[in-house]
Parts: C-alpha cells; structure tokens; sequence
C-alpha cells in the first residue's frame, strides 16, 4: 500500500450504480437492525451472508472479494447515498482485505483477521464510516460522483486495480459489461428492470452498444424475448418427471454468422468466434455462465440460446443455493440430496442434450424398433434449417417487373410444410403462394432443389454421384407438372411441390421464372 500511495499518480475503478437503495441499516455487525436491510453491514463488515432479497441476483455475498482481488492493494473505497433508521445519510469507508496475522496490544498477544478499515474513530477501538457533511467534501476531493437524496446509490473504487490500459482495456469493459448483463440493457426490457450502464475511460464517455446491435447477443436477445412470450419462436418448457415440475424455458435461435464489432474482433473477445450456447440464468435475467453446444461446420451459420429457471420459489432457490459464490455455475453437488439437486440435475442435463443436438437431431429409437429412414429425424433437420429463415439469407421472394410497374408477378419463398414417405424414400412436401396478374402466361415457373448442409445450400453438381435430389411433382391449383416447370397463365394461389431427400440430410429449393413459349 505505501509503495503504491508514494506513485505520482493512483489509478481508481470506479464501479457506481444509481437509483439504489445504497448500503442501507446499521454499520456495526454487533447491532440489532430489526426490520431494516443490513445492505452496510454485509458488504462492508460481514465475509459472507445469506441472500435476503427475493429471486436477487446473489445469494451468499462472497463475491465481493473479486473487488479486492482486483486490487493491487487489495483495497476498496465505498462511497454510499443511502437511508439508516428512515433518515437519510451519505457514508464513505475504506477496507482492505489482507492475511491473517498475530500482533502484541496491550502487553497481549493477539490473531487478527488481517482486516483493516479506514474511517472515524468510536472510541471504542474501532472504525465506523465518516458520515455526512464530512463524507460529502471527501468523496469530492476524490472525484467520486456527485450524490444527494435525489441521488441514492453507491460508488466502489478499486485502488490500483490490476488492469493494463489502452483500447484493448476500453473493449475489454465494454464486452464485459455486454456479455454479463445484456438480457437487462435489450430495448425491449421493461423499464423498471432495465439497467442503463455507461462507461467512462480515462475521462472519455465510452458508447455501450445496444445488445440487439452488437452479434453475436442479436441472437441471445431474440432467444430471450421468445422466452419471455414476447417473441415468435418456438420454446421448449425443461420439465422434470419425478418429482413433477416445469424447471424453466428454453428458446434457441439460430442466424447467419453476422459481421462483428470492430472491438469483438481481439483474440481474446467472448464475442469473436461462431455463437453455439445456451444463457442461463434465473429470473433476475442475469447471466450465471454459458453452456456450449455444437457448432454448425458451416462457419457462415451460428445459433444461441436462453435458459431462463422458473420464477417457482422452490424451483428458483435451488438454482440460486447451486450457484458457488463467483455466482458463474450451477454445481447441482453443492445441494444436498432430495428434490432441490434433483431440479438443478434434471435441468442441466436436458440443456446439455439441447445443446448437442441442435445441429444434428439425434433419432430416439428404442432396441425393438424398426432403424428403417427416420421421418422424425429430417423433420426436425428441416425445421431447424429451413422454418422461418431470416430475410438476411437464401429464401427471398422471387417476382417481375419493374419498380415503377403496376403490373406484378411474384412467389413468396418457400415454406416448409412436412415429410412424407413415397415408395420408401423420404420426401419433403413445399409450399409458396403465386401472385399473378396475367400479364406474362407465358412464364414457366420452375424449381430447383438442392441440398442443405448446416443451413447453407450445395448445387447439384457439387453432390457425390451416390446423392441425388429429385424434384418428383409440382403443382398449381388444380395442374400438375414434372421437373420441366409449370405455366403460370393467368392462375395464382398456392404452388406446391415434393422433392426427395437423401438419407440423413435436408434439402430445400428455389423458384425462377423462364420465358416460356406463346401458347
């Protein structure tokens, strides 16, 4: 500590919130605080305590000692706008955390805990916060932010933190800050749970992108409102069978590989490579860790998930007692053995399993049953990769006619709309609707299948001579052609068409428009 106070300048880390509660209630552990928070006290005085907020976000309160680990003085200075006994009070307090250690005081040889605080003088050997007026001017001299009753919260300052400084720092917070508390900053959260966090380096205001805009969390956000109900993708209720119990919802969302921030791009970014996880985490919506998965082989495909715990009491307290004091696991052997360890078990397991298999579907079969083409398998291969594509990718509605024509000609993109089994081969049944104003008869409209490999189309010339897709049947209202294509005239409605599908693979297609013959 005296080698770091006799440098000509001392870095802080400045960590406040605003629009708290502060750290509230009596500042001696020894007091009887009755109906009042004990928010001081367990911070400041107490290693560890219980969680005592309903579905809060931490639960034994050891993850504090990550701010003093942080130090390279292990030291911490907490300045606090807050309320004691109904009144209104600003405190300010140093701590250090240290070894454990034996001194000699008053002619006795004594074991401290190797606890120091820095404050006022009780008079009775101790150390209670400066307070008031006084705690008002010092937070000033040390550039602390300005706080009133208006202003309730609290400042941590980490002395000389162990940081290097530059633009990998500045990113480094920002995907911090990102990475652990998007599901409270997406602009969809309710207001009153929306966390607005801004960062400021070196004096400079740093820009916190928006979740929605910053991928790979475009993805997680989407997750999170479908989980939410908010959204319109599927979700999936994890449910544990014995005991009874629906343990919490799942959505994953999967979407091209987009461009990344230019601060995601560092080696050591989060953010970098192809997303393949699931977010846990309980209802305080913030992120416990991330459960990986399998990747798409294809680089220009990536997904993610969100696994929200249910908001049940029981249900979300043995989440929150599974959670080890960094708050960054669910350890299902930390609970003892009965239906709490069994919620958290059943839980990861059936999240371990979504995140293997999102990629590749594995088919369910029993010992006796028939291992013949899995209708089921391709199914969930199609919906994977074909339901609700993104309008960013391959799928886009094809039509005619210049923008400044009245006249219109168009098909939607194709719809996926089941499998079937034809002479014993699989086949994908698709559907588009026609819009046709009869001013091209002549136009053939055409179909072209093709494979889809992790959510990218191959063409048929780039498929082994064992593979072949064939397009078996297209149809228009009441009409039905071959592979050569269909008339359009001066028909529109559903088109409709069935193409096979090779073993263990999925396929799609795509419509064009030709110049036909006058008829």
């Amino acid at each position: 500590m005296r080698d770091i106070l006799r440098a000509d300048q001392v870095s802080l880390l400045e960590i406040a919130d605003f629009n708290t509660s502060g750290l509230a209630g009596p500042t001696r552990a020894d007091v009887t605080a009755g109906e009042e928070a004990l928010d001081f006290v367990n911070f400041l005085r107490n290693v560890g305590a219980a969680r005592d907020t309903h579905h809060g976000g931490g639960t034994y309160g050891y993850g504090k000692t990550s701010l003093y680990a942080l130090s390279r003085a292990s030291t911490i200075i907490a300045d606090t706008q807050t309320t004691c006994d109904g009144i209104s009070v600003r405190r300010i307090m140093g701590c250090h955390l240290g070894d454990a250690f034996e001194a000699v005081t008053h002619g006795e040889r004594r074991r401290f805990t190797g606890r120091h605080w820095w404050g006022r003088d009780d008079a009775e050997g101790g150390v209670e916060p400066i307070e008031g007026a006084e705690a008002t001017e010092l937070s000033e001299l040390l550039g602390f932010p300005q706080r009133d009753e208006n202003r309730p919260g609290t400042t941590i300052a980490i002395v000389a933190p162990h940081v290097d400084r530059g633009e990998d720092l500045r990113a480094e917070l920002v995907e911090t800050v990102l990475w652990n508390f998007w599901p409270r900053m997406c602009s969809f959260t309710p207001t009153e749970r929306k966390i607005d966090v801004r960062l400021e380096f070196e004096g400079e205001q740093v820009t916190i992108p928006a979740p929605e805009n910053y991928p790979p969390l475009d993805l997680y956000a989407e997750a999170l409102r479908n989980v939410r109900g908010e959204g319109d993708g599927e979700v999936t209720t994890i449910r544990s069978a014995r005991p009874i119990a629906d343990l919490g919802h799942l959505a994953i969302v999967r979407g091209l590989h987009a461009p990344r921030n230019l601060m995601a791009l560092r080696d050591e970014s989060p953010m970098r490579e192809q997303a393949h996880s699931i977010a846990l985490m309980r209802p305080v919506e913030l992120v416990v860790r991330y459960l990986p998965g399998e990747a798409f082989a294809d680089k220009r495909f990536e997904w993610a998930g969100v696994f929200i715990c249910s908001k049940e009491d029981e249900i979300e307290k043995a989440f929150a007692v599974a959670e080890p004091p960094a708050h960054d696991d669910w350890i299902p052997d930390m609970l003892p053995k009965g239906r709490a360890k069994t919620y958290v078990n059943v839980a990861l397991r059936e999240l371990k399993l979504a995140a293997a298999t999102y990629v590749q579907p594995k088919a369910a079969l029993g010992a006796g049953e028939d291992r013949g083409p899995s209708v089921a398998k391709t199914a969930a291969k199609l919906g994977r990769l074909l339901s609700k594509t993104s309008g960013k990718g391959p799928g886009r509605a094809t039509s005619l006619g210049g923008a400044g024509s009245r006249k219109k000609i168009t098909i939607s993109a194709p719809r996926f709309t089941g499998l079937e089994l034809h002479d014993g081969q699989r086949v994908a049944r698709f559907e588009a609707e026609l819009t046709n104003d009869g001013s091209r008869p002549e136009l053939l409209l055409q179909v072209s299948p093709h494979l889809v490999l992790d959510g990218s189309s191959t063409s048929a010339e780039d498929l082994p001579g064992d593979i072949t897709i064939d397009l078996l049947d297209l149809s228009l209202e009441d009409r039905i052609a071959g592979p050569e294509g269909i008339r359009i005239e001066d028909e529109q409605g559903i088109v409709s068409c069935r193409v096979t599908v090779p073993d263990d693979a999925a396929v799609g297609i795509r419509f064009s428009f030709e110049e036909g013959e006058a008829a």
